[in-house]
């Protein structure tokens, strides 16, 4: 018990430096991108190779507020990709990755008060690729504009990642194959 309320503070803890820069994503959609940004791929691979898959058409920008990670942005899809991978916190490295990815589902709590108009849709724990993922799906307000936001956490090797999709409420199809991208499916 101790060990669990353990991994949600550092859960908590981490997710919050992930999700610091999220509301103002929105706005970083509308950033200048270069043409050749279309047709530029880029191969990611995290957690030391058990979670890779390709952004087609996104141009690489700092996360906004100095967050950590990388934010992708695709201004023709109107979309925005944050991801952070860490080192899970010394604490917590004696747990194993599916205690601590469960620790690391107090995510929602946190968005939920960073923002008010964060609103579940669904959760569900999925398997990319033989990865527990932990996806959650919900609705948003940001910079006026309403979004789709899908939140994916896995953890392995030591280390924890954090993938957050960012799109427009009008491109349903467009997101869900952005993240069905990500989850290799």
């Amino acid at each position: 018990m101790k060990l669990k309320k353990s991994l949600n503070i550092m859960g908590a803890i981490c997710l919050t430096a992930f999700i610091g820069g999220t509301s103002v994503c929105a706005l970083a959609a509308e950033a200048k991108t270069a043409p050749a940004a279309a047709t530029q791929t880029e191969t990611l691979s995290l957690l030391n190779g058990k979670q890779t898959f390709q952004l087609r058409g996104y141009e690489v920008q700092p996360v906004p507020g100095g967050g950590p990670g990388k934010m992708y942005v695709n201004k023709l899809e109107k979309r925005v990709v944050i991801i952070g991978e860490e080192a899970i916190p010394a604490i917590a490295q004696g747990a194993s990755d599916a205690d601590f990815l469960d620790g690391m589902k107090s995510i929602k709590d946190k968005q939920m008060q960073a923002s008010p108009s964060y609103k579940v849709i669904s959760e569900k724990t999925e398997n990319a690729k033989g990865l527990p993922v932990y996806h959650i799906e919900a609705t948003n307000k940001m910079g006026g504009n309403d979004v789709q936001q899908a939140t994916l956490l896995a953890v392995a090797e030591k280390k924890l990642t954090v993938i957050q999709v960012i799109s427009s409420h009008k491109d349903k199809s467009g997101h869900l194959k952005a993240v069905n991208n990500i989850l290799g499916k």
